[in-house]
């Protein structure tokens, strides 16, 4: 009887390693499940299903939550950083996010500085902006509007 209950945990926990910290599909997880249906059937040949079912929710009320735990403190060991990233992007090391103005320009309307082939700059709104069209050549001193902003990307289209 210990045995099998002792598969089926053994199973819930590869398909919570797998769930979240194994990057893929099938490394814990393939071998998870056939632990746990190899642990169901027996106690279901051995006990029958009414005994296989409470052994398994026995074994799930008690894992789970232990499992949460475990890995919780897992990813706080040496071992368990080696898992998770711990770099952080800040200004001091380069990092820059898009600026958040980049999305007010769509619809708004400027002049190409530059020839667009496709990128290039306008003047928007009185500001520099680096641009790009959808593939098409626009010359320079053509009038210009946003179409569409994708993070610090800027999309338009010739007015003319």
């Amino acid at each position: 009887m210990w045995f099998l209950i002792f598969l089926i945990a053994l199973g819930i926990l590869l398909v919570f390693i797998e769930l979240l910290i194994l990057p893929g599909f099938g490394a814990a997880g393939v071998p998870g499940c056939l632990l746990m249906l190899i642990g169901i059937g027996g106690a279901w040949w051995k006990f029958g299903f009414q005994s296989a079912l409470t052994y398994t929710g026995i074994t799930l009320v008690v894992v789970i939550p232990l499992a949460i735990i475990a890995l919780s403190v897992f990813r706080t060991t040496p071992a368990g950083k080696v898992f998770v990233l711990s770099a952080t992007q800040n200004k001091e090391v380069g990092f820059h996010a898009p600026p958040s103005e980049l999305a007010d320009l769509v619809g708004k309307s400027g002049k190409a500085l530059t020839p667009l082939r496709p990128a290039g700059a306008a003047l928007i709104g009185g500001h520099r902006v680096d641009i790009v069209t959808r593939g098409e050549f626009v010359p320079a001193e053509t009038e210009i509007e946003v179409i569409f902003v994708e993070g610090s990307r800027v999309v338009v289209r010739s007015l003319q």
